[in-house]
């Protein structure tokens, strides 16, 4: 059955376009993506498809080949109508599936479960799903991971749409500018082509310096041959008045000059009528003289009274304004189109209503006054803009090319020259600017707290601890985690969770200096980089903020009591604990975990995932599933570690060698990262599980295993992974392994973890006396655990030995 298009279709495929997503080839960062939600759901298909008007394309796939799908028949084309996950248990049994070719036919989906990937407009543009060859459920825990990933995929896709989006901003204003330099050019050829001789000489030394065609036909030379000529060359036989006038020009002056005869390259004479001024050109001064042929003007009268009536055709009929206006800024010359564009009907009623053009016309003060002072200086202006103001006072944006003209004595008479109306192109041009920095904002800022972005916060933090390092400053990066934030979404609903989010990132700015930054670095999580700190210690930094953000309190719409609002903080300060964004980050990162466990300053395990982080790519990814785990039920983190320090105290005993010890401990920090797949109430349930309670928790080393082989550099961890709850007379999970058969470093962990769980405090239970807890690692030896191992274990209490922190040993 073929899905209905969504209501919003037209917007969604116009965002589609507008991100270039499907302009681009599959993209390898969304694998990483797939691959963990195939791996958690435990399917063997996962991918990220985007729908367009006819096709689906996959982003990303695995399990399967495929790039793209006609639309009709898309399991995708169902996920997009809804803003929550489709999930279809078994195909066969929907009628929506039942006849889909991908049901009857390869890759045979029998199991579909797609989260719509959802932008900030409310747009579903395609899903991230995952597939099954047979009938399956997911748990609550894998659905929420799913929608999770999706939410992430989403967003990735989100920035690439503002990038494109900057990129086509950039790509109009390099548009702009190439049509401003073809102008340019434009102009030169028209120079060249113009009907006027027009020519520049160095009035130092009279060399020719540049011609047009014109010139060069009018007197018979090659553009080669011009080049080795001066201007005595052309007109010697009026020498001294040629000085006369370079020397009247050199002093500012415009110089009418009036008929000329010039010598032909065959030694005959054409008269001419021409003009001066002096120009800068090529970093150069440069005098240019426009020449106009009268040969033809004299042979004919009547042609030169046709030639004046197409000039004032051509000056009442342009486009532009033309005009000309006394020095002290009254018209006494203009065309129509002048008039139109300052909102006068005639160019007469213009004439008479404007009397000053500096207080009657330009917006600006002293704007009319810089005319002049361009005019007096450079002998004309070009492409002076300026803000009018029109007869009906609306305001419009002009650009003037004039240049002054001077009377027979040298005195200036009047202003002449012509005027554009820009108003469109300058607010073309301020829509842009205003698009680009809008763009630039949403790239950089969270949306809900207008705080900078996860993304933005890595920038400007690398960029001011390098500045701290080269002023020899100190600076602090800070980690904030908003205490039980799960309540606010939870009891109240997300609506209150955002109201808790601006509050915190307002009292956050207001706390923050100038030159700090204040982020919010995902979820619940918050980021500050904190300029020049001084003297002060990273704890007096936490106490600070701890104070600034004290009082905070919320009150639900509804209700009379107002709830506390608390942040957990954690600090790391530049350049003393690092001088690298990565490094202080998982500082401030582990001591906000501790500052909301209440956890020891610093242990082995520490410094081991400190060791790991530097040293096995992947590791991030594990360390932080395991902060996920630990986030939802509050003992997996400092059980690993204890696991950690029992194991090492059994492997002393029992003499093993560093590098087994290294494994021992790695596999310790690591073996309950499976349980990211077993549902929150199971693993915070404080009595005896159902049956499929139980089930479902036994899955979570085979899953642990599946998550830390995908990192290289950790197989031989995954025998202790996997076979941790294996009991010695193979009555263990998963495989039930028996004796011997179970490896070695999983029969150290398995004592380890077994005395770890019974000695630690729970929410719902008081941790077991330690004498107790050794008593029956005593007596399960032979049945539950291997009898090496408990014994090295009871030695090492034996001796009193507290298990000390793993240090590794130099390579």
């Amino acid at each position: 059955m073929s899905a209905p298009l969504p209501p919003n279709e037209p917007d969604r495929l116009e965002w589609l376009r507008q991100s270039r997503i499907l302009e681009t080839p599959s993209e390898g960062a969304f694998d990483g993506v797939t691959r963990l939600a195939a791996e958690v759901c435990g399917v063997p298909i996962a991918a990220i498809s985007i729908l367009d008007r006819e096709h689906q394309w996959y982003q990303s796939i695995v399990g399967v080949d495929l790039r793209q799908t006609p639309r009709e028949g898309a399991f995708c084309a169902h996920t997009i109508l809804q803003s929550e996950m489709l999930i279809v248990e078994d195909t066969t049994r929907d009628e929506r599936f039942a006849g889909n070719p991908f049901v009857l036919g390869a890759p045979h989906v029998r199991f579909y479960a797609g989260a719509p990937l959802i932008t900030s407009e409310g747009l579903a543009i395609g899903s991230l799903c995952v597939i099954d060859q047979t009938p399956r459920r997911l748990t609550s825990q894998q659905a929420a991971m799913l929608q999770v990933l999706a939410s992430q995929v989403a967003g990735r896709m989100e920035l690439q749409r503002r990038i494109a989006m900057q990129d086509q901003l950039i790509a109009e204003r390099a548009l702009a500018q190439e049509a401003l330099l073809q102008r340019e050019e434009e102009l030169k050829v028209i120079v060249e082509h113009a009907a006027d001789g027009v020519y520049l000489f160095d009035p130092d030394t009279r060399r020719i310096i540049k011609s047009n065609a014109a010139f060069r036909a009018m007197l018979g030379y090659s553009e080669a041959e011009m080049a080795h000529l001066t201007i005595y060359d052309i007109i010697g036989h009026v020498r001294s008045s040629i000085d006369r006038n370079i020397r009247a020009l050199s002093q500012g002056e415009e110089v009418a000059l009036g008929e000329r005869q010039y010598l032909r390259k065959d030694g005959s004479l054409v008269v001419v009528e021409i003009s001066g001024r002096v120009i800068k050109y090529e970093d150069r001064l440069a005098v240019c003289v426009v020449t106009h042929d009268l040969t033809l003007q004299r042979a004919s009268d009547g042609a030169r009274r046709s030639a004046e009536a197409g000039y004032q055709s051509l000056f009442e009929n342009a486009a532009e304004g033309i005009f000309q206006t006394t020095p002290q800024g009254r018209y006494f010359r203009a065309n129509s189109a002048l008039a139109r564009i300052y909102g006068y009907e005639t160019p007469r009623q213009m004439m008479d209503e404007i009397a000053d053009v500096s207080t009657q016309l330009y917006v600006e003060e002293g704007r009319r006054d810089e005319f002049a002072r361009l005019m007096s200086e450079q002998g004309g202006v070009t492409n002076f803009e300026s803000q009018i103001r029109r007869r009906d006072g609306g305001v419009i944006w002009i650009a003037e090319s004039a240049r002054p003209v001077f009377n027979d004595h040298g005195l200036l008479a009047y202003y002449e020259g012509f005027v554009q109306d820009i108003s469109d192109r300058k607010a073309w041009e301020t829509q842009r600017e205003q698009d680009l920095r809008e763009a630039q904002f949403r790239a950089d800022h969270d949306s809900l707290t207008d705080l900078w972005n996860h993304r933005a916060f890595h920038k400007q933090a690398q960029q001011r601890i390098d500045e701290a390092a080269l002023h020899g400053g100190a600076l602090a990066l800070v980690m904030i985690d908003i205490d039980n934030f799960e309540y606010f979404n939870s009891l109240y609903g997300h609506g209150a969770g955002d109201e808790v989010l601006r509050m915190v990132a307002a009292r956050l700015q207001s706390v923050c200096g100038a030159r700090d930054v204040a982020a919010r670095f995902g979820g619940d999580e918050f980021a500050l980089l904190i300029d020049d700190v001084g003297v002060r210690s990273r704890s007096d930094v936490e106490r600070g903020l701890k104070d600034g953000l004290g009082g905070l309190t919320f009150r639900p719409e509804g209700h009379d009591k107002q709830i506390p609002v608390t942040c957990s903080v954690g600090a790391a300060v530049s350049p003393t604990e690092g001088e690298r964004r990565l490094d202080l980050l998982r500082v401030a990162d582990e001591r906000l975990r501790r500052a909301k466990t209440g956890g020891a300053e610093e242990t082995g395990a520490d410094q081991m995932r400190a060791y790991l982080h530097q040293s096995i790519d992947g590791f991030s990814m594990l360390d932080a599933l395991v902060n996920a785990v630990d986030n939802k039920d509050r003992y997996t983190r400092r059980h690993s570690e204890d696991v950690m320090d029992h194991c090492l105290a059994i492997a002393r005993v029992l003499g093993m060698d560093e590098e087994g010890r290294h494994t021992l401990a790695v596999a310790a920090l690591l073996h309950d990262v499976g349980k990211i797949g077993v549902p929150d109430a199971i693993l915070r349930k404080p009595g005896n599980l159902t049956d499929t309670e139980y089930a479902a928790v036994k899955q979570h080393p085979q899953m642990g295993a599946a998550i830390v082989s995908a990192v290289p550099g950790l197989e031989a961890t995954l025998d202790a992974v996997r076979h941790h709850h294996e009991c010695y007379n193979g009555k263990g999970y998963p495989m039930g392994l028996c004796g011997e058969e179970i490896p070695l470093i999983a029969r150290i962990m398995a004592v380890a973890d077994a005395y770890s769980a019974m000695t630690m405090d729970r929410p719902y239970r008081k941790g077991m006396d330690p004498e107790r807890a050794l008593s029956i690692l005593a007596n399960g030896v032979g049945e539950q655990w291997d009898e090496r191992c408990v014994n090295a274990f009871l030695q090492a209490h034996d001796d009193e030995r507290t298990p000390a922190a793993y240090t590794l040993q130099a390579a």
